[in-house]
């Protein structure tokens, strides 16, 4: 179970480090809506001061930006409608333009963090409804600042999806007589709100990035140098003018044997050779009874005597040359030649 376990876990670790991860730079476009609450609005009049109860509103915001590396830098526009209850009932359409500046943290594989913030400018419209309707404008402008703090998926290599919290404010001019009530003209509190966007950024000139091809592999190792070749010929020496095996004859009869069993060999010659005292003819005779001998021995080991063969050679194929008359140990042999 422990084992399963841990190969789920190693394969899901190599999935989402095979995962592509998409970092789109360059000029975007972006575009937001969602809902946002003002804080109570507390104004005074005449007759004092009360305050109006807010219920929360809709935003839409739009955006132009361009990134570089984690960086973003953006023009934005945006708009929010906020409703009035209790002490009067009215509306604040609130429009605004920004400029915003914002860092990108890399969380995994398409999944990121950002924060940051903007200032601009605002225009404020509060107006009443019922039998104030008509009062307030655009004319109150002010100072616009908002804070920023969101997270972002990147769905493809040119498109992001983000949710994002704001709280932001406008410093709007309280000295002016902006709308009526009951009690008169008044003036109250600058406007802020809580904000709640989802939103997408979408970059037009962006390029997929394909990974590199991998890396070729490296190249097979050399194949093992091949076995050396099998022994196919044993010598075997024999004393002066005879033609019977020694008993280190013997011991070289019996390795041809084996070999010739465990390679499965056919064919078999066995080639008699003499030194070169006497005469050719006794040397001819001499060396085929040398043949003779060593099949006897191969025969008597359990060898087919019809796979073998023999022939003699006299003194005219000596191992180490010499002149007539000469008992050179290394002639007086039998050639012993395997799958010949």
């Amino acid at each position: 179970m422990k084992l399963r376990v841990a190969l789920i876990a190693g394969a899901a670790l190599c999935a989402l480090a095979v995962s592509p991860t998409y970092a789109a730079e360059g000029w975007y476009v972006g575009l937001g809506a969602g809902w946002q609450k003002a804080d109570n609005f507390t104004f005074n009049t005449v007759d004092g001061g009360d305050t109006a109860y807010t219920n929360g509103g809709f935003i839409a915001t739009g955006a132009l930006g361009y990134k570089y590396g984690n960086w973003r830098v953006e023009v934005e526009g945006s708009g929010s409608h906020t409703k009035y209850v209790g002490g009067y009932e009215g509306g604040q359409i609130w429009t605004g333009a920004s400029v915003n500046i914002l860092y990108d943290f890399h969380l995994m594989p398409r999944w990121g963090a950002y924060a940051g913030g903007g200032v601009g400018g605002g225009a404020l419209n509060r107006e009443a409804y019922g039998p104030f309707l008509g009062a307030g404008g655009f004319g109150q402008w002010g100072f616009q600042w908002q804070v920023i703090a969101g997270l972002q998926y990147a769905a493809r290599y040119n498109l992001d999806l983000y949710a994002e919290y704001r709280y932001r404010g406008l410093g709007v001019d309280n000295t002016v007589e902006f709308y009526p009530t009951p009690g008169g003209a008044a003036t109250g509190n600058d406007p802020r709100q809580n904000v709640v966007l989802l939103g997408i950024r979408y970059y037009p000139f962006a390029v997929e990035y394909v990974p590199p091809p991998p890396p070729p592999p490296p190249p097979p190792p050399p194949p093992p140098p091949p076995p050396p070749p099998p022994v196919k010929t044993f010598i075997v020496f024999f004393d002066f003018n005879k033609a019977n095996l020694t008993a280190e004859a013997q011991q070289v009869v019996q390795q041809a044997v084996t070999t010739l069993k465990t390679q499965g060999s056919v064919r078999v010659l066995v080639t008699g050779h003499t030194d070169t005292v006497g005469s050719d003819s006794y040397n001819q005779g001499l060396s085929v009874r040398r043949a003779e001998a060593v099949k006897d021995e191969m025969v008597r080991e359990g060898v087919d005597g019809s796979t073998v063969s023999i022939e003699g050679k006299s003194f005219h194929d000596p191992l180490v040359p010499t002149g007539p008359g000469v008992r050179e140990p290394q002639n007086r042999r039998a050639v012993i030649n395997l799958n010949s």
